[in-house]
């Protein structure tokens, strides 16, 4: 099975739970969209923490370095208007997309993995740490809305 995510332009559905600094977990949901430009793959997109006062919204947007056909690896650079600028990488591990990240000032740092489970269906592990004090983990599904290209 060759890897859907980020590979080919589509939008997902995303929901799963979110962990607080504080430890309560509440339900999210959201979505992204990945397109590809000549040269940068885009992926953005929002996740909403449903909070029992107001919900939360998450913005994201990355800006990847298209995979090399020799390499399993890339680069990716995004700019989150709640914490700043990161960089990361992407790394392929068989039916496994790891990225790990640090923002611009070395303050938040953490990791994401996606496990595909079949072609329009991948789960997400995650957490964010803020220099060694854990912000926030998730537990998502990503969800094809059917509209995968090429």
């Amino acid at each position: 099975m060759k890897h859907t995510f980020l590979f080919k332009e589509g939008l997902w559905v995303v929901k799963g739970e979110y962990t607080g600094r504080d430890g309560n977990v509440v339900n999210m949901e959201g979505e992204t969209r990945t397109f590809h430009a000549r040269s940068s793959w885009v992926t953005e997109g929002y996740v909403r923490l449903l909070m029992k006062d107001a919900p939360v919204q998450f913005d994201n947007r990355y800006e990847i370095v298209p995979f090399d056909k020799e390499k399993n690896y890339t680069t990716w650079k995004s700019f989150n208007p709640a914490l700043g600028s990161f960089s990361g990488r992407f790394v392929v591990v068989d039916d496994t997309l790891i990225s790990t990240f640090t923002s611009k000032d070395n303050e938040y740092s953490g990791a994401e993995i996606l496990i595909q489970i079949s072609d329009t269906h991948y789960r997400s592990r995650g957490f964010v740490f803020k220099k060694e004090e854990r912000m926030s983990s998730w537990a998502a599904d990503l969800m094809s809305t059917g509209h995968l290209l090429h």
